[in-house]
């Protein structure tokens, strides 16, 4: 690769080459074809009905943690690149004839320099969201967790060689997941609980309970708890989705952004849907394609199963 030092920016140039180079990208990204493939066989088996992706929208997901803004002017207005799809999930089901759906959504979040090296963060990634109508929480998570044992049984029938090489053994179908508490896991195990806990984990775990963004329902029962849920994949692999039952009432949306600073004026027109009381009560989550691939596959960081790199305020030339 000598010929590269005549190139610009030879030290970046001469990265992204090795990245691109790698000898187990074409066996990594086989594994990752076989999850999208796996999802569609198993989300036309339940019913769902797939949208296509928006990657521009004036409203998207405003998330609890910093990432910086992106955004473009256009038609006399400002559009956010997609973060996650979670509004236009809950604003299709507004259609009567419409009672599930799914979306393989591009997602971009530009997250601070911190997340650059936790092996679990990329700048744009792809996610598989889901959501439906009229179902609940224990609904969802009994979905997700045939959906993986049906993706992990099928990488099995069809990858096991690329499997046996990659994570050293086929993977394995699990039974019913444990559930924790955030706040009684932080209280045993301090601020790095879901870190700790994910490491001494031997199969995927639920966290529930979470305080975030405002469309996370809160019990109406127990105000103070939140009906949302994590994945946590085990072996120190962490977060693998996120999900909750959604927020639908209009003074309670109300309520949860302004106990969260959210600027109302953006949303004012999800809120005008709202306040007519056409929001429908769903559930749903989203899986990181990318993470579950560093899972199956025992990539040290996420961004092995990319090729071309994505990790956070990494400078990038393709």
């Amino acid at each position: 690769m000598m010929e590269l030092q005549t190139l610009t920016e030879p030290t970046v140039l001469e990265t992204t080459m090795k990245h691109l180079m790698r000898p187990t990208l074409t066996k990594v990204l086989k594994v990752q074809q076989g999850i999208i493939r796996a999802t569609h066989d198993f989300m036309f088996k339940k019913g769902l009905t797939q949208l296509m992706p928006l990657m521009l929208s004036p409203i998207t997901d405003p998330l609890n943690q910093g990432v910086v803004d992106a955004s473009i002017g256009y038609a006399d207005q400002r559009w956010s690149l997609t973060k996650s799809m979670i509004f236009h999930k809950q604003l299709a089901l507004v259609n009567p004839e419409l009672d599930s759906l799914y979306i393989v959504s591009p997602n971009v979040r530009l997250e601070f320099a911190d997340r650059a090296d936790t092996g679990r963060h990329l700048f744009e990634f792809t996610q598989v969201d889901f959501e439906f109508r009229g179902k609940d929480r224990f609904f969802v998570m009994e979905f997700m967790e045939e959906l993986v044992n049906f993706i992990f049984a099928r990488l099995n029938q069809e990858l096991p060689e690329i499997l046996l090489e990659l994570r050293g053994e086929l993977l394995p179908q699990y039974e019913k997941w444990p559930v924790y508490r955030t706040e009684k896991l932080e209280a045993a195990l301090g601020p790095d609980y879901e870190k700790l806990k994910s490491e001494e984990a031997e199969e995927p775990f639920w966290l529930i309970n979470h305080k975030r963004e405002f469309y996370d329902k809160e019990d109406p029962a127990k105000r103070g708890t939140y009906l949302n849920y994590d994945i946590i994949w085990p072996e120190g692999f962490g977060e693998g989705l996120s999900g909750a039952e959604r927020e639908h009432d209009y003074k309670q949306i109300l309520k949860r952004m302004e106990e969260l600073g959210t600027d109302t004026d953006t949303f004012r027109h999800y809120l005008a849907v709202a306040r007519a009381g056409l929001l429908p009560k769903t559930a749903g989550g989203g899986f990181g394609v990318e993470r579950m691939t560093r899972f199956i596959c025992r990539l040290q960081d996420v961004d092995e199963a990319t090729v071309f790199s994505r990790k956070p305020c990494t400078p990038a030339i393709f």
